[in-house]
C-alpha cells in the first residue's frame, strides 16, 4: 500500500495539476476582486447609493461580520462534503449575490447582497488553498501556493485601472441609472465565471476521499491523474501502486446536530498535539491580516491628506494639524489620479510575490516570513520619522505589503501541521482570527490615530515583533516533513 504523497512524487506536477493551478489562480483573482475591489465599488457608487462615512462603516462591518460568521461552517463543510463541491456551491451563490448587488437601486438592499457575498466568499477562500495543496507533493506546495498569489497582485492592479477607465451613465428607468460601479461589479465576475466552469470538470481531492474512507474513489482520481500526466498507456498498476493511504486519518464519527458537530470535530485543534501550533499560526495570521487590510484601508486616507496638504512634515504632525478636515477620500467619479496609490499597492504586492518565488528556491518558508515581518516592523518604526510624500508611500507599502505576501506562507505552514480531515476547519478558524485582526486594527487606528499617532505606529511595530517571535516558535520544516510522513 503506497502513501499518497509518494504517488504524487511519481506522477509529478503534470497537466492535471497545471489545469487545477490555472483554475485556482482564477478563483484567487475573483476572491480578490470581490474583497479588495469593494472599496473602489463603494467609492464609485457613493453618489448613486448616498454612501457617507456612517453607511461605509455599516457596509464594511457587515461584510467582515459575514465572513467571520460563515468561515468556520464553510471550513467544516469543506472537510465534510469535499473541497470541490463546497467551492462549486458557495462560488455559484457568491456570483449570483454579487450579480444581484450590481442591480440594487438603493443602499440597504445593496448592503444585504454584499453581506451574502461575504458569507459565500468564505467557501472558496477556505477551500481553494487546501484543494490545490492536496494535489501537490509536499516539496512543491509553498512554491505553487505562492504562484497562485500572483493573482492577488494582478487583481489589485487591474481593478483600479478598470475603475478609472470605465465611464458609463445610462438612464434605465426614472432615477435608476446603470453607472460605472455596476459595470465594474459585472466585470469583476469574469474570472469567477471562468474558474467555476473549469472546476465543474475537475475531480475532488483524493486526500479528501481517503479522509472519509472512500479509497476506491481516491484511487480512481489518481488513476485519472496518472493517465493525464503520463499518457494513456501508463497506469498506477504499472508504477507498482495498487492501493493508497495517508497518515493521520480521521477516526470514527458520531452523528450529531450541526452546532455539536462543529464543536466536536474542531475540538482536536484545541487539544494536543495540534493546539500549540494552531494558536501560534493563528496569532501570526491575526497580526498579518490586521496590518495588511486594517492599516491598508487607512493608508489611502492618510495619503490623500498628505497630497492635499503638500507640506514636508512627518505623518503624525500632518494628522494632528489637518486630520479633522482633509481625510475623506474622493468619491463618485474615479480617475487615475484617485487610484494611483491602489495601483502602486498592487504593483508592490505582485513584485513581492515574485520575489518570494525566487527566495523559496534557496530559503525555507519560515525564514522568508521572518524576513518580511522584520522589514514591516522596521518600516512601522520609520513611520514616526518619515517625511515627503514619496518616502511616506514607500514606508507605508513596506509596512502593509510584506505581511500580506507572507500570509499565504503562514497558512501553508498550518496546512502541513494538521491532518487532512482538520485542514478546512483549521484554515477557516485561522481566517476568522485574521478578520478579527482587521476589525481590531481598524478600531485601534480609528481611536488612536488623531490623538495618539505615535502610539498607533509603534503599537503596530510591536505587534509585528510579537508575530515574528510566534513564527520562530513553530516547528522547523524538517520536523514538519517527519510529521507528514508519520
Amino acid at each position: 500500500m503506497a502513501d499518497i504523497d509518494e504517488v504524487y512524487g511519481m506522477l509529478g506536477f503534470g497537466r492535471m495539476q497545471r489545469t487545477i493551478f490555472v483554475c485556482c489562480i482564477l478563483i484567487q483573482a475573483y476572491i480578490t476582486n470581490e474583497q479588495m475591489g469593494l472599496a473602489l465599488v463603494v467609492a464609485s457608487s457613493a453618489c448613486d447609493l448616498h454612501i457617507d462615512d456612517h453607511r461605509m462603516s455599516w457596509l464594511m462591518s457587515a461584510v467582515f461580520t459575514a465572513q467571520i460568521l460563515a468561515s468556520h461552517y464553510m471550513g467544516d463543510k469543506a472537510d465534510d462534503i469535499g473541497r470541490r463541491k463546497l467551492m462549486l456551491i458557495s462560488g455559484s451563490l457568491m456570483i449570483l449575490s454579487s450579480l444581484l448587488s450590481a442591480l440594487m437601486p438603493e443602499f440597504w438592499s445593496f448592503l444585504v447582497m454584499r453581506f451574502l457575498v461575504g458569507v459565500f466568499v468564505s467557501g472558496p477562500a477556505v477551500a481553494m488553498q487546501t484543494y490545490l495543496s492536496e494535489f501537490t507533493k509536499f516539496s512543491l506546495r509553498p512554491k505553487v501556493l505562492n504562484y497562485v498569489s500572483y493573482a492577488i497582485g494582478f487583481s489589485m492592479i487591474i481593478v483600479p485601472c478598470t475603475a478609472a477607465l470605465i465611464d458609463v451613465n445610462i438612464l434605465i428607468y426614472n432615477d435608476y441609472v446603470f453607472s460605472s460601479w455596476r459595470l465594474l461589479i459585472l466585470l469583476n465576475l469574469l474570472p469567477g465565471l471562468t474558474a467555476f466552469v473549469m472546476l465543474y470538470r475537475l475531480p475532488e481531492s483524493p486526500k479528501y476521499y481517503l479522509s472519509v474512507n472512500e479509497n476506491g474513489k481516491a484511487l480512481a482520481v489518481l488513476e485519472e491523474c496518472c493517465r493525464i500526466n503520463k499518457g494513456k498507456d501508463v497506469t498506477l498498476a504499472s508504477l507498482g501502486v495498487n492501493s493508497v493511504t495517508q497518515p493521520r486519518l480521521r477516526g470514527a464519527t458520531i452523528k450529531r446536530n450541526c452546532v455539536a458537530r462543529l464543536w466536536y470535530e474542531s475540538l482536536p485543534l484545541l487539544q494536543k498535539p495540534y493546539v500549540r501550533n494552531f494558536f501560534l499560526t493563528s496569532t501570526a495570521v491575526f497580526v498579518q491580516f490586521g496590518l495588511s487590510f486594517g492599516l491598508g484601508v487607512w493608508m489611502l486616507r492618510i495619503r490623500h491628506l498628505i497630497l492635499q496638504v503638500e507640506e514636508d512634515e512627518t505623518i503624525c504632525v500632518l494628522i494632528k494639524e489637518h486630520g479633522d478636515k482633509k481625510m475623506k477620500l474622493p468619491t463618485c467619479d474615479l480617475r487615475f489620479e484617485n487610484v494611483m496609490d491602489s495601483i502602486y499597492h498592487g504593483i508592490f504586492v505582485l513584485f513581492l510575490f515574485i520575489l518570494t518565488s525566487f527566495l523559496l528556491m534557496c530559503s525555507r518558508r519560515r525564514t522568508i516570513i521572518l524576513l518580511y515581518l522584520l522589514s514591516a516592523a522596521l518600516a512601522g518604526f520609520m513611520c514616526n520619522f518619515a517625511q515627503y510624500d514619496t518616502l511616506i508611500l514607500i514606508v507605508f507599502l513596506i509596512v502593509i505589503v510584506p505581511p500580506i505576501c507572507s500570509l499565504r506562507l503562514t497558512l501553508s505552514l498550518l496546512i502541513d501541521l494538521v491532518p487532512t480531515h482538520l485542514r478546512g476547519k483549521a484554515v477557516a478558524l485561522a481566517l476568522i482570527f485574521g478578520r478579527a485582526g482587521v476589525l481590531c486594527a481598524s478600531l485601534f487606528i480609528g481611536y488612536t490615530l488623531r490623538d495618539h499617532c505615535y502610539f498607533t505606529f509603534n503599537g503596530f511595530a510591536l505587534a509585528i515583533t510579537v508575530a515574528t517571535i510566534v513564527i520562530l516558535l513553530l516547528p522547523s520544516e524538517s520536523k514538519m516533513m517527519d510529521r507528514v510522513s508519520n
